[in-house]
């Protein structure tokens, strides 16, 4: 079965030389993502090096060199070797490499994330799934790494391929057995985690991506089995006292998931609550947001 990134196209009319022509898709323009820019990525890379560098062999060392040309020089990910997947698997996986060494890793990939051409590096590990492997441990993973990868997760919505890759829907066998994964399941428990998150930068980083994912104009199959996780989460998030930004960046989200599911999702915000409308009144951007999906909700039956 296809997954999300291959989409089949049907020929239509021959064209003069008798060759059959795909038709145009009309694609509506990527709408960049909520991302985060403040970065010393010079500093970053620095640390990188300084944390690492002891563990590598001179394979690896010349990968560092690479890194340098790429992030520092600004040279493209074309100068990373085929090798740079098994580089960045060490580091974000050898349990004797340190804790370090994975926050400045993940934050020059967010940095890097910005260009067009990160999406390279994210095919190269379409195979071993080494990145989205390290990801599916988000909850068991020290906090400044939590904070680095919700970082990178965030800012692949800079583009449009980038982006796409997160809701990748083909399924491979998880690491120790369970449940298959699929990189928006993985996605979807990066954005959940963060968003009930224990620091400020957490929450920040999961309120944006629940807005990240809502934007995404995508066929539902993509959300089918990840809406009602991402709506408790929201759900659970508003039990507290969020400021006015996270909570138009969830309200819009907890919209977009009501819309393009089945009858489920509203129902559990009508069955475990809070009520949209405990925001009401908040702001003006915010009633904007409660009213479509309070008029949603209206037409649900509980059961």
């Amino acid at each position: 079965m296809a997954g999300a990134e291959e989409q089949i196209q049907i020929p239509t009319e021959a064209a003069d030389g008798g060759e059959p022509v795909m038709p145009r898709k009309e694609k509506k323009p990527h709408e960049k993502g909520i991302t985060f820019r403040e970065f010393d990525h010079v500093k970053d890379f620095e640390d990188l090096v300084r944390t690492v560098v002891t563990k590598c062999d001179g394979d690896e060392q010349e990968r560092l060199r690479e890194m340098e040309d790429w992030i520092v020089k600004n040279e493209g990910t074309w100068v990373l070797a085929e090798g740079f997947n098994s580089f960045l698997g060490n580091v974000l996986h050898k349990a004797d490499w340190p804790s370090e060494g994975r926050v400045a890793m993940l934050r020059l990939l967010a940095y890097g994330a910005e260009q067009d051409d990160v999406v390279l590096i994210l095919h190269m590990d379409r195979k071993d799934h080494l990145m989205m492997n390290y990801a599916q441990q988000f909850d068991r993973l020290p906090i400044g790494e939590q904070e680095s990868l919700a970082l990178l997760f965030c800012n692949l919505f800079e583009t449009a391929s980038a982006s796409e890759w997160l809701l990748y829907i083909s399924e491979w066998d998880a690491p120790g057995g369970g449940l298959p994964l699929s990189n928006i399941r993985v996605t979807t428990k990066v954005a959940v985690n963060a968003l009930l998150g224990d620091t400020p930068a957490l929450v920040d980083y999961g309120s944006a991506l629940m807005s990240n994912l809502a934007t995404k104009e995508v066929k539902a199959v993509v959300f089918d089995d990840v809406c009602s996780e991402l709506a408790m989460a929201i759900l659970q998030f508003f039990q507290g006292k969020p400021p006015e930004e996270h909570v138009f960046r969830c309200m819009k989200a907890l919209g977009k998931f009501c819309s393009i599911g089945s009858r489920e999702v509203p129902q559990l915000v009508k069955m475990i609550g809070p009520e949209p409308s405990k925001f009401s009144g908040m702001s003006p951007r915010v009633d904007e947001a409660i009213e479509p999906l309070m008029a949603r909700l209206a037409t649900v039956p509980m059961f």
